[in-house]
């Protein structure tokens, strides 16, 4: 499977948007409340944060999900010592409850911060998403399409 994306740096401004719209209505960030995951399914949650398999935002990834805080925060930067250590907590939970249930051969997890780094939604949240052999992506991790896109602009 070839796959191209442009990366022409118009997604930024679109991202930007977002952010800027949730920011202005809280009351529309998707993730500042509970009652905003009724649309997924909360599978595991501690004190401090939640873990949900929304469909909303699995764009096909199947089984993927995040981790969000209780506590509206912008990133991962903005976390108490508590809320890091429930997350991390909550992650080793998340890793059990996928192994036994999905049977998968490996992850991609990360945080996206601030616009830039790909966020649209102020408020921190980890992605989980199951990857298996079978993937047409398989063994492309995180840095593979940031490195790759790079070199194709070098290329030019």
């Amino acid at each position: 499977m070839n796959v191209t994306l442009e990366l022409d740096g118009t997604l930024l401004s679109k991202r930007q948007t977002e952010w800027g719209h949730h920011l202005a209505h809280p009351d529309e960030n998707p993730l500042s409340t509970r009652a905003e995951f009724a649309g997924g399914e909360v599978l595991l949650e501690n004190e401090w944060c939640v873990y949900s398999q929304d469909s909303r935002y699995a764009d096909g990834l199947p089984y993927s999900g995040f981790i969000v805080t209780k506590r509206p925060c912008q990133t991962v930067f903005d976390l108490t010592p508590e809320e890091a250590a429930a997350t991390h907590a909550l992650l080793a939970e998340v890793r059990a409850h996928l192994d036994a249930s999905v049977k998968r051969d490996g992850y991609t997890v990360g945080w996206n911060v601030y616009p830039a780094g790909g966020a649209h939604i102020p408020h921190v949240h980890l992605h989980i998403i199951p990857r298996w052999n079978t993937d047409a992506a398989a063994g492309a991790g995180l840095r593979y399409f940031l490195k790759a896109a790079q070199e194709r602009r070098q290329q030019r």
